[in-house]
């Protein structure tokens, strides 16, 4: 009987910098009732709850929060998209381009626009309630900062309306 031979393969050389279809580095959030996508970073995934809501908002027709989550705790929203029923003479009548509420989108009289939270969560005061408690809570300070400061301005980049 003859010795069985294996040919050995050569090894495949994987291209690293190009994601595996099976894994995109990108989320994609998309709302069919009022046709719009926007693609958050795939790290959102383990720091976020999404919330949405067509009642008890002030001027806002709908909203999505994307509130920050760590360690099992919710915290307040890192990001809030808003859908407003107005024109845009209005909208600027009222105030809102001054506000800090930023417009994205102007469809069918209906405004599509973002809010960014003003402060860091209370929760991460020090037990006098006069700054922030970096030492305790220097992580999740760090990451909602970066989720906010970095990540917001490239996620509304990818905001479309079908």
């Amino acid at each position: 009987m003859k010795p069985i031979a294996r040919i050995k393969k050569p090894a495949v050389q994987r291209n690293r910098s190009v994601p595996r279809a099976g894994s995109p580095r990108t989320l994609l959030y998309r709302n069919s009732k009022y046709g719009f996508s926007i693609r958050l970073p795939r790290r959102w995934k383990c720091y976020t709850v999404i919330r949405r809501s067509s009642r008890r908002l002030d001027d806002a027709e709908y909203a999505v929060y994307f509130l920050f989550k760590y360690k099992g705790k919710i915290y307040e929203s890192a990001l809030t998209l808003l859908v407003y029923r107005m024109t845009l003479k209005k909208w600027i009548e009222e105030g809102y381009d001054e506000s800090p509420i930023i417009r994205m989108a102007v469809r069918n009289g209906r405004i599509y626009a973002y809010a960014l939270p003003s402060e860091l969560p209370e929760e991460f005061l020090n037990a006098r309630g006069d700054d922030y408690d970096y030492k305790r809570y220097g992580r999740p300070i760090r990451i909602l900062s970066s989720m906010v400061n970095d990540d917001v301005p490239k996620i509304v980049k990818t905001f479309k309306l079908r």
